[in-house]
């Protein structure tokens, strides 16, 4: 009995061994692909990236989408742009949902859609990707895709501007002009219930 839980414990342990040492490859790989892309060699970029793309790996996906949005080791081509960027997004990456979005903001590579581009935009900025939050925080503000609510739009600024350690001011200086100390006060609580 004790020499079975033992052989057993010994096949876990090599089983986690070998899950850690896979993920450290992939980690690998995907940090060679980056450093290809910084230097300017997009075909390495691509050569590292697109096994683990093809695998599921969300970060990979993403800059893949990079890859064909450029032409970057390979010709533009904006389907597979999007394709790229939405199968990073639908995992929950919050990059590639705050890119996509803004992709269907500007009707880039796929058809102007605002209802969709608030959608992943807000997946994003909930997920407190904090590019996502500055631009719907302006969307809020400017009714772009969506009613306007300055109470939403000074939270989702002071939320980007608290993300990226900035002064909030920077973001709300104007905005704060056109709001009533009520929107102020409901801003406010909005952002408390949001940190929680």
């Amino acid at each position: 009995m004790v020499e079975s839980v033992s052989h057993r414990l010994s096949v876990a342990v090599l089983l986690m061994l070998v899950l850690v040492s896979i993920t450290g490859i992939a980690q690998a790989d995907f940090n060679d692909g980056l450093t290809a892309y910084e230097k300017g060699d997009y075909p390495t970029a691509l050569k590292e990236w697109r096994p683990l793309a093809l695998k599921g790996d969300p970060h990979a996906q993403h800059m893949m989408g990079f890859l064909y949005a450029h032409g970057r080791g390979v010709a533009i081509d904006p389907k597979q742009t999007v394709k790229w960027w939405r199968q990073a997004a639908d995992q929950g990456f919050a990059p590639a949902q705050y890119t996509l979005g803004s992709l269907y903001r500007k009707g880039l590579g796929v058809e102007h859609d605002l209802k969709k581009a608030v959608s992943w935009i807000g997946r994003a900025a909930d997920a407190g990707y904090p590019d996502a939050q500055y631009a719907l925080g302006i969307m809020n503000a400017t009714g772009e895709g969506m009613e306007s609510d300055l109470s939403s739009a000074y939270m989702w600024l002071s939320l980007a501007a608290d993300t990226r350690g900035l002064d909030a001011e920077a973001f709300w200086r104007d905005l704060d002009k056109h709001l009533t100390p009520a929107q102020r006060l409901e801003a406010e609580q909005l952002k408390k219930e949001w940190d929680k």
